[in-house]
């Protein structure tokens, strides 16, 4: 699933097309609407103010209270085409026709994403947790979440509600850093670990926004170009491989239903 870092680096790379208008919204399948009413004739000739994002969510301001809201779900994509390129390429959902000669293409094989076009932002975001890479996101807050909970730490790390943004690939590779396993109860970590942790999070998030995010199979930016943060991967995906740190080999184990990766050595 693309987590922070990726839809930051898809964001950064739509940039360029802030202040151009929609010529018109292409919808080839109308189940990725994920709201029983979608007006797409209120984005005809609309100006994109703003491209921005909210944890996983790409959000694209139109003005007047309107916001077209994208989720990438386990494999979507979302890339610029020339209005002369065909978008062929199957599972090719919606395309936005902008009027600086440039297709916005949203595909999503697997179709978990999603598609919204909300008037009230913030409710639309409610639920979700701090912002990483924000200034309330802060030692504190962290220290706040996990000291009464007795949930394995990677799993709070994962939940939207109260840290939103981050993902399998970022969580195996924070604790880590912090030298955390995966599978500590939250309520068992110190002081001292929690200040640790955040300051690992922001380092590894910041880390792959540099690096243009993690590519194994599906994603690109959106000029279509792979990440490099999957070469600098210290655990995740390298079970049996050996720790970067101590030469031991990496475990991987299933919290929460999904695969975490560590080293039985340097995390405690």
């Amino acid at each position: 699933m693309p987590e922070l870092p990726e839809v930051e680096t898809i964001i950064r790379s739509l940039q360029n097309n802030v202040g151009t208008n929609i010529n018109n919204i292409e919808i080839r399948r109308e189940d990725i609407l994920r709201l029983e009413e979608f007006p797409a004739s209120e984005l005809q000739d609309k100006t994109i103010k703003s491209i921005s994002r909210r944890g996983k969510f790409m959000i694209f301001e139109m003005g007047r209270n309107l916001y077209l809201i994208f989720h990438l779900g386990m494999s979507g994509r979302f890339y610029m085409l020339t209005a002369d390129e065909e978008a062929s390429e199957k599972h090719v959902h919606v395309i936005l026709h902008l009027n600086n000669g440039i297709n916005l293409v949203y595909q999503d094989p697997r179709r978990f994403g999603g598609v919204w076009l909300v008037k009230e932002r913030e409710h639309f975001f409610r639920h979700m947790g701090r912002e990483p890479l924000s200034p309330n996101f802060t030692g504190a807050y962290l220290e706040d979440i996990l000291k009464q909970r007795k949930a394995p730490v990677k799993n709070l790390l994962l939940n939207q509600h109260l840290i939103s943004g981050i993902g399998n690939i970022y969580a195996d590779e924070s604790l880590f850093a912090a030298g955390i396993r995966p599978d500590r109860p939250a309520v068992s970590l110190s002081r001292q670990e929690i200040k640790k942790l955040h300051r690992s999070i922001r380092r590894v998030l910041h880390q792959g926004i540099e690096l243009r995010g993690t590519t194994f199979r599906d994603y690109r930016d959106a000029f279509n170009e792979s990440g490099g943060f999957q070469d600098y991967l210290k655990v995740y995906g390298r079970h049996n491989q050996p720790c970067p740190r101590c030469g031991k080999p990496i475990q991987r184990i299933r919290i929460g239903g999904r695969s975490s990766h560590f080293c039985t050595n340097c995390q405690r």
